[in-house]
């Protein structure tokens, strides 16, 4: 898809009084060679406050042959933006200020961030960071292109599965190519390398998600919390670029707590591991596990209250794996309950099996764990929708960042 880049204009900039000069000019050369390739299918637009920069940018860009850019003042080009929020999948911010970040946050478009500029704070934290050009130009062209999820599975009218990759690849049961990948990201984890296997999947989905308007309709973000109570603090971070990326604040009085407790979803007693056992009882184990150990976090009572009675009561759950559906159908039916009317499950892999649908009726408080729940009705879903080249899409994100 054709995106409009809007450009600080600090990325045509020679040097910085607090860089490498060698180093920022070749930075420099290296952006206009690809920028000005991007050019011939995407909309380059710099933007700055000040009105003398931009003339004297363009005359010098124009004169060396770089007249396929564009030049915008900030504030017109805020206008053009907020005029076409309903848009936003074409627009990409790509910057190293606050103001930049803010920018982008304001039309829920995607940001990215030139780690050879001098960066401000939260555009270095919220953005998406890229450390060379050639980085840049390529992750630019994955957004022209990525549209793929690895697997799909609709629930009902108002649920989704969506997973990311096959977790079943390291198992060795396909290519060995594929199975490379994933020990790849696997090694990532342990060493610190680069990109981790999580900021590989943010990046896909990142991609993914600002190339459609499906997902601009979510009010709230959470994770699955591990066995233990514990949130994954790489899951959980990955949640929270993603929910600044659509401006969706959390309520205040959760501002500065730890993960744990300003999370939508609170697992108050450890859940019994589920990891042994045959097939056949981990399946069949439903939402029991879940249902004794989990709850809706009471702070979130009064905005949930607000969304509902404004219809945008939509959720989206992010977690690391799904294998028979009971985490998801537990969390589903406790937001159906008090009347979600949109729900999206993110897991990072899917081992594909047998999604055991179960639904249950809940009766009692759901901000606490005094609420009781029966089952009323299961049957199995094999309507998977597998879409193998998401597979490639994110090997090559992994060959972009890790080189």
């Amino acid at each position: 898809m054709k995106k409009i880049l809007f450009c600080n204009l600090d990325l045509l900039v020679k040097k910085f009084q607090e860089l490498d000069p060698e180093n920022s000019l070749k930075n420099r050369n290296e952006f206009l060679e690809y920028i000005d390739i991007l050019c011939e299918d995407n909309e380059v637009y710099f933007i700055s406050r000040d009105q003398e920069k931009l003339n004297s940018g363009k005359k010098h860009f124009d004169e060396k042959g770089y007249n396929k850019f564009k030049y915008k003042l900030r504030d017109s080009a805020k206008k053009f933006v907020m005029e076409n929020k309903n848009k936003n999948n074409y627009f990409v911010f790509i910057g190293n200020k606050d103001v930049d970040f803010w920018l982008a946050v304001n039309t829920k478009s995607l940001f990215i961030v030139p780690m050879w500029l001098v960066i401000e704070k939260k555009a270095a934290y919220y953005g998406v960071c890229v450390d060379t050009p050639i980085q840049l130009y390529k992750f630019i062209l994955a957004l022209n292109n990525n549209n793929n999820w690895y697997s799909q599975l609709q629930i009902d009218e108002k649920s989704m599965c969506i997973s990311l990759m096959d977790a079943r690849t390291y198992t060795g049961l396909y290519s060995l190519q594929e199975k490379q990948m994933l020990i790849n990201f696997q090694n990532l984890l342990k060493s610190g390398q680069s990109r981790s296997y999580y900021e590989i999947l943010k990046y896909h989905f990142l991609a993914n998600m600002t190339s459609t308007l499906f997902f601009d309709d979510i009010e709230l973000f959470g994770v699955m919390p591990s066995s233990d109570c514990y949130i994954n603090p790489d899951l959980f971070r990955f949640m929270e670029q993603v929910r600044y990326i659509k401006k969706k604040m959390l309520p205040r009085s959760l501002n500065g707590q730890p993960p744990e407790e300003k999370n939508l979803l609170i697992r108050h007693t450890p859940k019994q591991q589920m990891h042994v056992g045959s097939q056949e009882g981990r399946a069949s184990i439903g939402g029991r596990l879940e249902f004794d150990s989990l709850y809706i976090n009471p702070a979130f009572e009064k905005k949930i209250k607000t969304l509902k009675r404004q219809r945008k009561f939509n959720v989206m759950i992010f977690d690391d794996y799904m294998n028979y559906g009971n985490g998801f159908n537990a969390v589903r039916c406790l937001l159906e309950s008090i009347g979600a009317n949109k729900i999206i499950f993110v897991s990072m892999g899917i081992f594909r099996k047998q999604f055991y649908l179960k639904d249950y009726t809940i009766i009692g408080n759901v901000y606490g764990s005094e609420y009781t729940y029966t089952l009323k009705s299961q049957r199995v879903l094999t309507n998977y929708v597998i879409n193998d080249s998401a597979k490639k899409e994110v090997d090559h994100l992994y060959s972009i960042f890790n080189k």
